[in-house]
Formats: structure tokens, C-alpha cells, sequence
């Protein structure tokens, strides 16, 4: 539960931070982003959790989302480490018996073969200057983003970007105050064909033995 409790920390914290590169970092870490498909249990995100932190992975975010399939979830998980390390990660989540399927969607190869995706809720102070609403108009009119409720002090703003448009966002409102963010972390799709008669193979034999010739193939969510 500690190492759990200093991932919790960790991922937190670099949210708060509003940090997320997109480019290798210094001594051959890299940012990943990491999908998996796992069984829908009350322990599965907490023990995957804990194997990434357990190895000393510095996670940024854990995304968990319902899918098609009642008895599997899928995860976006975004981390640091070299890709070596994160390929050994790979291969220890597949010998774990809830993960049913899992994919590194950010390789040297393949880096514009994902689509990305951040929310971003930002309050941010209008009293900096007379004009700071208009300065927030542009600024969302700009980014494609939307306020969604305004007083007279602040107004909340939302945006729906990569994580790079997300970031630049949030430094262009920074001289009128944000008072308050919250990013959902990262969400990502591959851009290639989604489901594969392999991932099927594997995950329904995980986790429904003998049932395969009953699941219609488009049911399962992409992995």
C-alpha cells in the first residue's frame, strides 16, 4: 500500500503540475503512453498500479474507462522510463492474470500512430485587468475551447486537446490568474485497425473459456 500510496502521489502531483512532454527526456527516458485491457474487478487498477510503482515508474496519469465488454476495462496509463524498461513492463502485465490485453502506443516508430487526448476544467480570475474577459474569449475562441460558466470574478473554461494544446493553453491563461485545474489525464486511441483476431483470441480466452464462437468481435472495445 506505500508503494501504491507514492504512485497516487506521484501521478497527482504531475497532473498539478500540468506538465506533460511529449518528447524524450534526459538520460533515454521517454514519455509513453500504455492501453491494456483488463478484467473489471474491485483490485485489478490497484494492483497494476502498484506493479508500475513497485519498479519505480514515474506514472503521470491512470485513465480508466468502462467498455463494451461488462467483464473488461480499459486503462490509458502515461509514464516515464526508457523503452526497454517500459517493453520489460509490457511483458510482466501480460503474465498478470486480469490483464487481458496490452499495447505500447508510443514507440520510436510509430509517433504520430496514436490520437491523444486531455480535458481540461481551469478557473481563472477576471480581475487581473478590464479587459481580462475579453483576453479569455480570444484565448478560448483560439484553442477551440468553451466556457462553460462565468460571474463576475472568474469564469470556468473548458478544453478537450492533446495534452502539448493543453499545456500551451493553460501558459497563455497564466497571467490572468488560474485559480483552480483539474485535467482528467491522458485518454489515447491507436490509429490503426482497432480490433485484431489476436487480441480477441487472448482476451476472451482469459476471461471466457470456451465461449468464443458465442462474442460478436466488433464487441470488444480497441486494445
Amino acid at each position: 500500500m506505500q508503494a501504491l500510496g507514492r504512485c497516487r502521489h506521484r501521478a497527482f502531483s504531475a497532473l498539478a503540475a500540468m506538465t506533460s512532454p511529449a518528447v524524450p527526456l534526459v538520460n533515454g527516458v521517454s514519455r509513453h503512453v500504455v492501453a491494456a485491457l483488463v478484467a473489471n474487478t474491485a483490485t485489478t487498477v490497484a494492483e497494476i498500479t502498484n506493479l508500475f510503482c513497485a519498479r519505480g515508474y514515474n506514472v503521470d496519469s491512470i485513465v480508466v474507462g468502462r467498455t463494451s465488454v461488462p467483464d473488461l476495462i480499459r486503462l490509458s496509463v502515461v509514464v516515464h522510463g526508457s523503452d526497454h524498461n517500459v517493453s520489460m513492463m509490457q511483458q510482466q502485465l501480460h503474465d498478470v492474470v486480469q490483464v487481458a490485453a496490452v499495447k505500447i502506443l508510443t514507440t520510436p516508430d510509430r509517433a504520430h500512430a496514436l490520437v491523444e487526448r486531455d480535458l481540461l476544467l481551469a478557473k481563472v480570475s477576471l480581475q487581473a485587468y478590464p479587459q481580462a474577459l475579453m483576453t479569455v474569449n480570444r484565448l478560448v475562441a483560439q484553442f477551440n475551447a468553451t466556457v462553460v460558466d462565468t460571474s463576475t470574478t472568474q469564469t470556468m473554461v473548458q478544453l478537450t486537446a492533446s495534452p502539448t494544446d493543453v499545456d500551451a493553453f493553460l501558459h497563455a491563461l497564466g497571467p490572468l490568474g488560474v485559480l483552480e485545474v483539474h485535467r482528467s489525464g491522458v485518454v489515447a486511441m491507436d490509429k490503426e485497425q482497432a480490433v485484431t483476431e489476436r487480441t480477441l483470441n487472448f482476451a476472451f480466452d482469459r476471461h471466457h473459456p470456451g465461449d468464443m464462437d458465442a462474442v460478436d468481435s466488433t464487441m470488444l472495445p480497441p486494445g
